[in-house]
């Protein structure tokens, strides 16, 4: 570049000697325009042959003094980064000057974090997105904490958007941002814990006096959701005793049931619950490792009486433990299946059989092992993986991968599949009412949020139309059925600008599927306004590490071939010296 521009100026000059005073003067105004014109179009060639934004979230670790910013501001501009999210709002804590947040404000006339940032940021041509962790906070009252279907909240609290007072207070700690010189407000945490998320007394309020039910009545008591009679073929869902200490696994379960779009409730384990389970429907179990041999039996008496069973990742150890199973499930065991990336193929005829994609994807699970039932799908390699036993009038079927832990949308797709095919099988025609509740409190969990977000986008275009109000939310169903936010909808709605979506792997392959699925599920001319987030650590025996440079370097490369614009880091205390040097390589 600088090459060329010494040519053009050399051109130029040398053109000008041969002129007279008046022509010079002409010549002059013609060439600068001419430089203007072409020094212009190599600014834009090189941004569109680069990254546009290159961001990265910075932990408390990278602003807790002066030392600390300079180090980090140094680092920013050595590797090109143009633009950081600092996390100034973290659970307790906010690193800016606010009178309304009611935890810790570490900011003072001494020395105030952002305010710093921001300074220093600016002074080299860096932005700053203010980064808050908006529903992960400090409760004011209890009442205002989200609840799991347990009653209990996760170790990490987050507040409720369906408590009257939880929008009002975030919305005027986060326009306490507004008297900073900041180039925007990057929201995280704008969402639930997981899907089994939010049964608050705060939200359950407001679900039955807008959608006529209690939502906790989808656990034990879906009658009074939709009455018996009108859930024709019920689909049940077994929770473990063991889930109440694992909100994890119902949030999992809980998601790709909402993914699959059937009607479901959970039934809570006891013997005379399953006792009491209406026939012909259908038992989901999943994430079943401690079945007692009173819970084994009671599922046998229920499979005699004519329910059918889904059975998730049935391990070696319940099998060997309980005859029962065994027999009606027509297994001798199972095996594991280390995690890695897979694919099925279809064995056999079966209807569910049509269902298999190849499309290969990540898990682990237990394999089953076969004595009398028929194997409907195999791994690639072989090995059987679903199966299905015929029992009476019912029919047990066993799937040896963790299907309610899988993002693929072809495991999702299954899922649906054999919940419609079971019901077909039972003659069932017409609505699933219960489905159809499903989806309003889908719905009505999502619109919790939805106020708060566009509150915030107008206070700070009111502020100044030039500021952004971005998230790291991602788009599609994976995130509006599991933690109830929607970020495609947020785009078109024009209450974010763009999206950072936390495509975080450490497995370039893995990398391609979620950028895929990504792509397939942002809404039309949005995608230029999507800059993937990528992982830049690694935990191994629960010690995190930098990743290796050249696993960030294919991911970098990766995101511009499928022809994003930016990318955004996770995160600075990540940042080592190989992968500054690999970033700097796109600026």
């Amino acid at each position: 570049m600088k090459k060329i521009n010494l040519i053009i100026i050399q051109y130029v000059t040398m053109k000008i000697s041969f002129l007279n005073s008046h022509m010079k003067k002409l010549f002059a105004l013609s060439a600068a325009i001419f430089l203007l014109v072409v020094f212009a179009n190599f600014k834009v060639a090189g941004q569109s042959s680069g990254f546009k934004v290159r961001a990265l979230w910075v932990d408390p670790s990278g602003f807790g003094t002066t030392q600390a910013v300079d180090q980090m501001i140094s680092k920013c501009q050595r590797a090109g980064i143009n633009t950081i999210l600092p996390d100034i709002m973290i659970g307790g804590t906010v690193y800016f000057k606010s009178p309304h947040f009611i935890g810790k404000v570490l900011a003072n006339d001494q020395f105030d974090p952002l305010g710093y940032m921001i300074k220093k940021a600016h002074a080299v041509g860096i932005k700053v997105q203010a980064w808050s962790c908006v529903y992960y906070g400090k409760p004011l009252k209890d009442e205002w904490v989200s609840q799991s279907l347990d009653r209990n909240a996760q170790t990490q609290t987050f507040l409720s958007p369906a408590h009257p007072e939880v929008n009002p207070y975030l919305l005027a700690v986060l326009k306490d941002l507004l008297s900073y010189d900041i180039d925007g407000i990057h929201l995280d945490y704008t969402r639930y814990c997981n899907a089994a998320f939010d049964y608050s007394d705060a939200a359950r309020k407001g679900c039955q006096a807008e959608l006529g039910f209690d939502p906790l009545n989808f656990l034990d008591h879906p009658e009074l959701i939709v009455p018996a009679e009108k859930d024709i073929f019920p689909i049940r869902v077994l929770h473990s005793k063991t889930q109440m200490s694992k909100v994890w696994e119902t949030g999992v379960v809980e998601r790709n049931l909402n993914r699959a779009g059937v009607g479901f409730a959970f039934v809570s384990e006891s013997t005379q619950n399953i006792d009491a389970l209406r026939v012909p429907g259908l038992l989901v179990i999943s994430h079943y490792v401690d079945v007692s041999s009173e819970m084994a039996t009671a599922i046998q008496r229920y499979v005699n009486r004519g329910g059918n069973i889904l059975w998730i990742d049935l391990s070696n150890s319940v099998l060997e433990k309980n005859q029962e199973i065994r027999k009606f499930t027509g297994l001798s065991g199972s095996k594991v299946l280390p995690a890695g990336r897979i694919s099925l193929q279809k064995a056999g005829d079966h209807p569910v059989s049509g269902l298999i994609q190849k499309l290969p994807f990540n898990t682990s699970g237990n394999l089953p092992e076969v004595a009398d039932a028929r194997v409907i799908a195999r791994l690639s390699t072989g090995e059987p993986v679903i199966t299905i036993n015929q029992v009476g009038k019912s029919k047990v079927m066993v799937i040896g991968i963790r299907a309610m832990e899988s993002n693929s949308d072809s495991i999702i797709s299954l899922l649906k599949g054999i919940m419609n095919w079971y019901r077909a099988e039972a003659g069932v025609k017409g609505e699933d009412l219960l489905a159809e509740k499903r989806n309003h409190w889908i719905k009505w969990r999502a619109d919790q949020v939805l106020p708060l977000v566009r509150a915030i986008n107008k206070a700070v275009k009111e502020k100044n139309p030039g500021l952004v109000v971005t998230s790291s939310s991602g788009v599609g169903p994976q995130q509006y059925c599991g933690i109830y936010r929607d970020g495609g909808y947020w785009l078109t709605e024009k209450i974010n600008d763009f999206l950072f979506p936390m495509n975080y792997t450490t497995d370039p392959v893995e990398l391609e599927d979620i950028l895929r699925e990504q792509e397939s599920r942002t809404p039309q001319g949005m995608s230029d306004r999507i800059y993937p987030g990528l992982q830049m650590y690694r935990v191994k025996n629960k010690i995190v590490s930098s990743l290796d440079a050249a696993i960030v370097e294919k991911q970098l490369l990766m995101v511009r071939q499928k022809g994003y614009h930016g990318f955004c880091l996770f995160a600075y205390n990540s940042f080592s010296e190989e992968i500054i040097e690999v970033v700097r390589k796109f600026k």
